[in-house]
């Protein structure tokens, strides 16, 4: 729940960033897409990547960091 929880949060704060700095990222682009539906499906897709790359890894105070490393990475389309 808390992945899936920080995952929206990043997904939503990127949406109410200015136009100009959402181009070229991940989420504008499913948006652009395949709509309301498509952010559904990132945000599952992105909470089931970390899970699993993280499945064995236990915190000690760094989930937060490795979160918003993770998802600016993924967010970041290379061209």
């Amino acid at each position: 729940m808390e992945t899936h929880y920080e995952v929206v949060a990043f997904i939503e704060n990127h949406l109410n960033l200015p136009e100009s700095m959402q181009v070229g990222s991940l989420i504008r682009n499913v948006q652009e897409d395949r709509g309301h539906g498509g952010l559904y499906e990132i945000a599952e897709d992105l909470t089931d990547e970390f899970e699993q790359k993280n499945k064995d890894r236990d915190w000690d105070g760094e989930f937060f960091e490795s979160i918003e490393e993770f998802l600016i990475e993924r967010n970041t389309l290379k061209h």
